[in-house]
């Protein structure tokens, strides 16, 4: 069994999908589509008209990353989910059917509080473009998590993963220092404590101007990366971060999404980076594979992709707890406890991990998030057995003219050469889902 630790908010989502809505990248969604116009549309006082091109779905639904981690986990098999979070007075009565009747089997909420005083934190969800694209507006930050509940948690679990999955700015560097602190104090007491921890950068990033919901300056994200990384400095535990390539490149510039996805590597010390793009797919970067394309896998339809990226890290951190189980003895690190003061000793590599079963991994977190997209809001997940034959037999949506990004660690890993003649027109053609403007 499997047991992870979830920290981050649950979120009241309004779900708009314009279908006829088309924005121009140099355009900004909000002065298309106002505030207002958006909270009309989600309560209900504005109709949409087939004849104006304003066709719209409407959905409310249980958002964040730590219902679409959790409900992840639990369909996936053999694990147990651990939430810290800070709900407020207003959460939406999905909860109680998707979360709370879990509880304590599968999602353990003991860590859980609710502030009689606060709102929920709430997002209206716009997608566009033929639901290529979306834009964010911040409708209740929500209340922030308190680092003693985390560390507490972290101290009586001992889970194998610990997901760092803000939503809108409910935790920070700080937080993450401290539970590092705790990790480093376990291990003192039991060595060969040494969960994967898992980043989602998105909530680290964003910042607010009111609804709407923006990016930090760039010196200032590197600066809470670099926190993160130091926090961690000597552990020898994986570490496994997860941006959009929109969110990527506004932290490391304007680069393709494998040099983004090496860059954040290199210069942050993870073990694992994973640039995703939407139904593009996106790439992996580690010291055993080097910058990979890892495409999506077709569903049976696409309905809805929020939360594909929570899916898809979720079960990419269960399938490499899966594997580690097959690689580690018990008493595998008596000898070296979980402290290391040389930073250049390659912890994949010391797991006995390989290039190819990290790929697969990878490949397992894309299957898992296929599932997902296939049904509205948090219903479409699917079990381990389900996943494992889709990454066997389903079809692979590959987009030929990111495969000349790849680069691969060594010869070991044998993929597709780019067609050439498909790099000439399409070399710059770069999938973000997500728009700040």
């Amino acid at each position: 069994m499997n047991k992870i630790v979830f920290i981050g908010n649950f979120v009241n989502d309004v779900i708009l999908i314009h279908q006829d809505l088309v924005v121009d990248k140099e355009m900004s969604f909000q002065d298309i589509v106002s505030l207002e116009k958006q909270m009309a549309y989600g309560n209900g006082t504005l109709q949409s008209n087939a004849t104006t091109a304003e066709r719209i779905t409407v959905a409310k639904a249980l958002g964040g990353s730590v219902t679409y981690g959790s409900l992840a986990a639990t369909n996936f098999g053999s694990s147990k989910s651990y939430i810290v979070t800070s709900m407020g007075n207003d959460i939406i009565p999905e909860f109680k059917q998707l979360i709370e009747r879990q509880s304590p089997n599968s999602i353990d909420l003991t860590y859980s509080s609710t502030d009689q005083n606060c709102k929920n934190t709430s997002y209206y969800l716009n997608y566009y473009n033929n639901k290529k694209n979306r834009n964010l507006s911040l409708m209740e930050k929500g209340k922030n998590i308190d680092p003693i509940k985390s560390c507490e948690a972290i101290n009586e679990v001992r889970p194998d993963a610990i997901l760092f999955v803000p939503v809108s700015d409910e935790l920070d560097e700080e937080l993450v220092i401290k539970v590092a602190q705790k990790i480093r104090d376990i291990s003192t007491q039991s060595p060969g404590y040494c969960p994967v921890l898992a980043f989602d950068i998105q909530g680290f990033l964003r910042t607010f101007q009111g609804s709407k919901v923006t990016t930090r300056p760039k010196h200032i994200m590197i600066q809470k990366l670099i926190s993160i990384s130091q926090a961690f400095s000597g552990l020898n535990i994986i570490t496994v971060v997860k941006a959009e390539y929109g969110e990527a490149a506004a932290i490391m510039g304007d680069h393709d999404p494998a040099t983004c996805a090496r860059l954040i590597r290199e210069n942050f010390g993870f073990s694992i980076v994973s640039i995703t793009m939407g139904g593009d797919g996106g790439f992996i970067s580690s010291t055993l594979t080097g910058e990979i394309y890892i495409p999506t896998f077709k569903p049976t339809q696409v309905t809805d992709e929020t939360g594909c990226g929570d899916t898809f890290l979720t079960c990419t951190v269960l399938e490499l707890l899966n594997t580690l189980k097959t690689k580690l003895l018990p008493n595998h690190f008596i000898d070296g406890a979980c402290e290391n003061t040389q930073n250049t000793r390659d912890i994949l590599k010391e797991r006995h991990f390989k290039a190819d079963e990290l790929l697969y991994c990878v490949q397992v977190g894309s299957a898992g998030a296929s599932f997902l997209v296939e049904q509205l809001g948090p219903n479409g997940f699917a079990n381990r057995d389900s996943i494992l034959d889709r990454v066997k037999n389903g079809t692979k949506q590959l987009k030929q003219h990111y495969l000349q990004y790849n680069s691969p660690k060594n010869d070991e890993i044998s993929y597709s050469t780019a067609d050439q003649s498909a790099n000439s027109t399409k070399q710059k053609v770069f999938k973000s889902t997500t728009s700040y403007k």
